[in-house]
């Protein structure tokens, strides 16, 4: 949603309304991912579950102050700059999802005996 809304943003169509329609809906999304994403980091870390939620709660907020930092400097009264670098880090997530993550876990076929 926020890669469509940069590319709109990009070509001029720079309205609140857009901006706000597409940004409720990506970000209602992030509240159906982040803590399901969250408990199925930490399912194999029991004995360390807070600690791996701490850092992870971490990384999160040094990547988002580090984004933040750098599109602050290109801001100049447009939005342009924060919805390329949400889009940006959308991209990201999803490159490193599909190449940095192995499928280690089989899961069994679903047969009831």
């Amino acid at each position: 949603m926020t890669a469509i809304l940069a590319v709109l943003m990009s070509l001029g169509a720079d309205s609140l309304p857009l901006m706000m329609g597409f940004l409720f809906v990506g970000y209602g999304c992030l509240g159906v991912v982040i803590p399901t994403a969250s408990v199925l980091a930490l399912e194999r870390h029991g004995a360390i579950a807070g600690t791996a939620s701490a850092l992870m709660g971490a990384i999160q907020l040094v990547t988002g102050a580090a984004v933040l930092a750098v599109a602050g400097v290109f801001a100049e009264g447009a939005p342009q700059p924060m919805v390329i670098g949400i889009a940006a880090c959308g991209v990201a997530a999803f490159l490193v999802a599909q190449f940095g993550l192995r499928r280690s876990v089989e899961v069994p076929a679903a047969g009831y005996s």
